[in-house]
């Protein structure tokens, strides 16, 4: 499948608004966000490069907007450079999987993309409560696994709430503008066809 066929902006303009804005609305609620599924998105429908850009995007805008960027004076901007290589790693690891994911929406899909929410959501808070450690306690084993104890019932519920935004999000979106691509990949095909 080809990305590029599709108007590149109006599908940055939608993961913006569904990932920044989504954070936003859903601020109130721990661990329950739509940055990580867009920004998953953006891996599988967009040119790589773009998709970096734009993951970023999302993540800036929104803690721009909730006042979590660094020198902001909130105790939250200490752990960003791990916040955002996590949300890079999803982008990167989408990326990976897009041939397993891509294909005709059928049962597996749903299994593939909750699949897909459970494993980012774990990697992303693998990687966060390392920051954590790292950043706020002494470097013992000890405090690692205590760190990692206490992150349990977050990264639970994280899990839980990926699983419903990257079926309830992910799956329509993805396969909706998939699908909008490939049948403009068709029409431009036969409109070429029709010239030569």
């Amino acid at each position: 499948m080809e990305k590029r066929n599709l108007e590149i902006g109006k599908i940055i303009v939608f993961l913006l608004m569904i990932g920044a804005g989504g954070r936003v609305l859903l601020n109130s609620y721990p661990n329950i966000e739509t940055v990580m599924v867009s920004v998953f998105l953006a891996a599988m429908l967009l040119p790589r490069h773009i998709s970096v850009i734009t993951s970023l995007a999302i993540i800036v805008l929104s803690d721009w907007y909730l006042g979590y960027l660094p020198n902001s004076g909130n105790i939250l901007a200490s752990i960003v450079v791990f916040t955002y290589s996590g949300f890079l790693l999803v982008n990167i690891f989408g990326v990976k999987i897009q041939n397993w994911i891509s294909g005709k929406f059928g049962s597996g899909a749903v299994l593939k993309f909750s699949g897909a929410g459970i494993s980012f959501a774990l990697i992303y808070d693998i990687w966060t409560n390392f920051g954590v450690w790292f950043l706020n306690y002494d470097h013992t084993i000890e405090n690692l696994i205590t760190v990692y104890l206490l992150g349990v019932p977050f990264m639970l519920y994280h899990m839980m709430s990926s699983v419903a935004t990257f079926t309830m999000i992910g799956i329509p979106v993805y396969y909706g503008l998939s699908q909008t691509v490939s049948e403009e990949i068709v029409v431009e095909r036969k409109e070429i066809s029709k010239r030569v």
